[in-house]
């Protein structure tokens, strides 16, 4: 439901270079200034992307630009550096970096930045944003979110390369840790835990007639009935059809972490996984997906809940 963009002209980007190891995978979509155009909505299932030849069709007949979408399934994760120049020339941070992670890398649209990806994965006790000391700012996403691509390459950086060990140092170094504000560590189960956000005063029954609404009279994507009735129709496994089904949560629940909780435990998709603990700390399956899906998603249901 949310959308993550990089800043990128409506010219095409279709005769660009991008790597041939992500043309391999149909996680590619079609985007115009901000917006994805191709598809237009449903974009983080993967159900609904598109092969890298059908994206460059798409994009001259659109007038649009091709993006490459990360993916639970795959095994790519993307760095952002954005506002990284003082003057004329990067800062010597990023080219240091640029160095050590050593894997396909081009400018981004504006000019200031600099996208980098490479094998690896965002580190679950991490934010996704970071500081750099120099200038400018990092961010880190492996899954559910889109690059557009420019294929404007630096340094003869070209190539998609497996960087697993350095990514995991870079991200230890430049993002804070996710349980700062609570978010990650040591917590009590979802609903025991106090928010400082005032919660929805709606029920889980009311989320799915509001949806069941929308679907009907506002031409909304009715994907997320499908998985709320425990579908995972379009989806590699029934883990990614729980990530995307969260994610839709997160829009409809106002990102409010226990409402989408009890949601996800009214629908059909709620089985012993859900409860099962996956981390050291008592973290358990439920709430380590909750919490990727919060730490990445923005846009929230700004509308009425059916009474």
């Amino acid at each position: 439901m949310s959308s993550f963009t990089f800043t990128k002209s409506e010219s095409d980007n279709s005769s660009k270079c991008f790597p041939d190891r992500l043309k391999k995978h149909d996680q590619w979509l079609v985007t115009r200034g901000k917006e994805p155009v191709a598809p237009s909505k449903g974009w983080n299932d993967s159900v609904n992307l598109l092969s890298f030849i059908e994206a460059q069709q798409k994009a001259e007949q659109l007038g649009g630009a091709v993006a490459f979408c990360f993916t639970e399934s795959d095994p790519f994760v993307g760095l952002d550096f954005d506002d990284v120049k003082e003057g004329s020339n990067f800062t010597e941070e990023v080219l240091d970096l640029v160095e050590r992670l050593d894997s396909y890398t081009e400018v981004s649209s504006s000019g200031t930045g600099l996208h980098i990806i490479a094998e690896g994965k965002h580190l679950d006790d991490r934010k996704t944003r970071g500081d750099l000391s120099e200038a400018g700012h990092l961010e880190v996403y492996s899954q559910s979110r889109y690059f557009v691509l420019t294929g404007d390459i630096f340094n003869g950086l070209e190539t998609v390369e497996s960087r697993p060990t350095i990514v995991r140092v870079v991200q230890k170094e430049y993002l804070p840790e996710a349980n700062s504000n609570g978010s990650a560590g040591t917590q009590k189960p979802l609903s025991e835990q106090e928010y400082t956000k005032e919660s929805p005063n709606v029920t889980p029954k009311q989320v799915r007639l509001t949806i069941k609404a929308y679907v009907e009279y506002a031409d909304v994507d009715e994907a997320v009935l499908r998985l709320w009735r425990g579908s995972d129709e379009g989806y590699p496994s029934p883990s990614e059809a729980d990530m995307a089904f969260v994610s839709h949560l997160y829009f409809w629940c106002q990102g409010d972490p226990r409402l989408m909780d009890e949601c996800f435990r009214a629908s059909s998709r709620m089985r012993r996984k859900w409860d099962k603990v996956r981390t050291s700390n008592g973290a358990t399956y439920g709430e380590l997906t909750i919490r990727e899906v919060c730490r990445s998603n923005t846009e929230t249901f700004g509308g009425k809940y059916v009474e």
